[in-house]
C-alpha cells in the first residue's frame, strides 16, 4: 500500500493558498477571490525530480474562522506545512506570526521534525522597497520562531504559474525525505499508520468541518447521491 503524504497550507486571508492549489491541479486561474470557509483536501500525485510520483493530500485551511484547536488538529499528523504570505500585504505578513506560534506548539508534541517551506504569493505584482524588506523579515521571523537554521522561501504567482509546481514539488520532496529518515531511525518501532489514498480520477476531493474541542472529530460532508456512491467505491478499491 502506498504512502500518502499530508501537506497543510497555512496563511492569512487572501494570501493566495486556494488559487495556488487550483493552478497546480487544474492549470487555471480565475482571478476571483472566494474565501475558504471550511478546511478541505485534494489528493493527487506529485512528480519529483527523480521522476518518482508520490501521493499527496493537499489541505487548504480556512482563515475566515481562525481557530487554534482546528489548526492544531490538522498539524498533529501532517507530514509537511506550506506557510503562505502575500509579499504586498502587510496584513498577510503579520498573520504569519500567529501561524508560527501554532506550528511551534504542534512541533513540541511531535517526535520528528515537521518539514516547512515559506511560499510568497502574487510575485507578478510589483512591491516597493519597504515591502521587500518586510518579506526578508518574514523569512528571518520563521527561522527564529521555529528554531531553523534556514527555511526555503519560494516565490510564486497563481496568475502566471511562476514557481507553483516548484512549491508543491519541494514540500513533497521534504515529506518523503523526512519519512525515509523516520523509517531508518524507527525501524524497530511502530511507525505511524499509512494514510490511505483517496484517489479518484486520480484527484479526489474531500470537504471537512473540524470541531473546536480538544481531540476534534472530523465529519465528512457529502453532497449528492452520486458523490456518496463515488466515495463508497473509492473506499472499496483504495481501502480508505
Amino acid at each position: 500500500m502506498e504512502r500518502v503524504f499530508k501537506a497543510v497550507m497555512l496563511g492569512g486571508a487572501g494570501s493566495g493558498k486556494t488559487s495556488l492549489r487550483n493552478y497546480f491541479l487544474y492549470n487555471s486561474h480565475t482571478g476571483q477571490y472566494t474565501p475558504t470557509t471550511n478546511s478541505d483536501f485534494v489528493s493527487t500525485y506529485v512528480t519529483l525530480d527523480d521522476e518518482e510520483m508520490v501521493a499527496v493530500q493537499i489541505w487548504d485551511t480556512s482563515e475566515s474562522k481562525p481557530d487554534l484547536p482546528t489548526t492544531q488538529s490538522l498539524l498533529q499528523d501532517a507530514d509537511g506545512v506550506m506557510l503562505f504570505y502575500d509579499g504586498g500585504s502587510k496584513v498577510s505578513l503579520h498573520a504569519l506570526e500567529r501561524h508560527l506560534l501554532t506550528i511551534a506548539a504542534a512541533c513540541r508534541t511531535r517526535r520528528h521534525k515537521l518539514p516547512i517551506i515559506l511560499v510568497q504569493t502574487k510575485c507578478d505584482l510589483e512591491i516597493d522597497d519597504e515591502q521587500r524588506a518586510e518579506c526578508e523579515r518574514a523569512k528571518e521571523l520563521c527561522q527564529s520562531r521555529l528554531e531553523l537554521d534556514d527555511i526555503q522561501c519560494i516565490e510564486t504567482s497563481a496568475r502566471t504559474g511562476f514557481g507553483v509546481a516548484l512549491a508543491f514539488q519541494t514540500i513533497a520532496e521534504l515529506c518523503r525525505s523526512q519519512w525515509r529518515g523516520a523509517m531508518t531511525s524507527d525501524e524497530d518501532e511502530r511507525l505511524p499508520k499509512v494514510r490511505h489514498s483517496r484517489h479518484g480520477d486520480p484527484i479526489a476531493y474531500g470537504a471537512f468541518e473540524l470541531e473546536t474541542s480538544t481531540g476534534a472529530k472530523t465529519r465528512t460532508r457529502h453532497g449528492t447521491a452520486a458523490r456518496r456512491l463515488k466515495r463508497k467505491l473509492c473506499r472499496l478499491f483504495c481501502f480508505a
